[in-house]
């Protein structure tokens, strides 16, 4: 009798999966979706679309993967295939990195939105990295989950490698940061109205020279609120200078060695507006060791309203993107299109509000 030897794989998405393989005597296998790929040189979601006559497949193409898929012996698994269309009570959310408040406070929130629906929810984290979102959205088929709501990488510029869920009828939302021209229903706060306000507000109390830390991510909600900044500036009259901008990383220590940075310029900075507010902690730690005043030196806004602005000293002011709006907006999108299985493409957009603290 043939030996098997099981190997367990960890992959970095947390999904686990077993590999079976023979060592003695192996047998040919029935010729998968994947062979008929790697015959053709192909991703294996092309030859799956162009087997079920499903997705955008080029004619010509998807006349020869049925012709190579016949001469490889290839045969459908009707078994499997009504297995993956039965839906379940499921709901998968997709996240960058849950070590941020806001995307730690937006799952927990969603999974007690869902539980009240009857619905149980799986989470997975992409790390910030574009191939490792490509494989949890592959793998979300083989779960059958009914749906799911995603927040894209800061590198994901493009909405391809969702459509193997569009392909299986599975609805999914994008919240907080979706791609470019998405064609699905999103969730967003408007960045460029926050950030304006921000420095609105600075301006209001008398700062003049208002610096903005931001992060080296390229993604379209930091560029609005590098936009927001700088329109802010223009209209009342206040001139931009590059050297009060500067990009980073994302965490508190990051603030902190910007705004050393900063305020080293010769024209001091006497307001700075942080993307985060662990970096505008940051900010604050180092100005108090500086030995600045907070306001009266330099006033400080954050983004997120995360809980631990109200621990520092003085508490910081922030912006608050309502996270109850953008779960209730995420839910009721994807909830409404697993109701009627239908594709719906709604983009609901959240306003920021100024939560003013100690900082201002």
């Amino acid at each position: 009798m043939n030996r098997v030897k099981i190997k367990l794989n960890v992959l970095e998405s947390s999904r686990e999966h077993f590999i079976f393989t023979h060592e003695e005597n192996k047998m040919k296998e029935s010729i998968t979706i994947k062979d008929v790929a790697r015959e053709l040189g192909i991703h294996h979601v092309t030859v799956s679309r162009a087997l079920r006559d499903t997705g955008s497949v080029k004619p010509e193409t998807r006349e020869l993967i049925k012709k190579t898929a016949s001469e490889l012996g290839y045969k459908p698994n009707r078994l499997a295939q009504d297995f993956r269309n039965k839906r379940s009570n499921v709901l998968a959310v997709v996240v960058p990195d849950l070590r941020p408040y806001f995307f730690a406070k937006f799952v927990s929130d969603f999974m007690e939105v869902a539980k009240e629906e009857g619905y149980s929810v799986m989470i997975f984290q992409t790390g910030e990295k574009p191939g490792v979102e490509k494989d949890i959205i592959d793998s979300l088929i083989g779960y059958r989950v009914a749906g799911v709501v995603a927040s894209v990488t800061k590198d994901t510029v493009h909405e391809s490698h969702f459509d193997v869920l569009r392909d299986e009828s599975i609805p999914y939302v994008f919240f907080d940061r979706s791609p470019e021209e998405a064609n699905a229903s999103q969730v967003l706060v408007n960045n460029f109205q926050g950030a304006y306000d921000a420095v609105t507000a600075m301006i209001k109390s008398g700062k003049k020279r208002i610096a903005y830390i931001s992060t080296h991510y390229r993604h379209q909600i930091f560029s609005d609120r590098l936009a927001g900044y700088k329109q802010a500036l223009e209209d009342n009259n206040l001139p931009f200078h590059d050297s009060m901008v500067v990009e980073g990383g994302f965490f508190m220590k990051d603030g902190f060695a910007h705004a050393e940075k900063l305020m080293g310029l010769e024209e001091q900075p006497d307001g700075i507006l942080a993307v985060r507010d662990e970096i505008g902690i940051g900010v604050i730690k180092y100005l108090k060791k500086a030995g600045f005043r907070v306001p009266e030196d330099v006033a400080v806004i954050g983004f997120d309203n995360d809980p631990m602005g109200v621990a520092c000293e003085p508490e910081l002011t922030t912006v608050q993107q309502s996270i109850p709006s953008m779960v209730s907006g995420s839910f009721e999108l994807l909830l409404e299109q697993i109701k009627k299985n239908t594709l719906i493409i709604e983009k609901k957009v959240i306003e920021p509000k100024i939560i003013f603290r100690g900082s201002v």
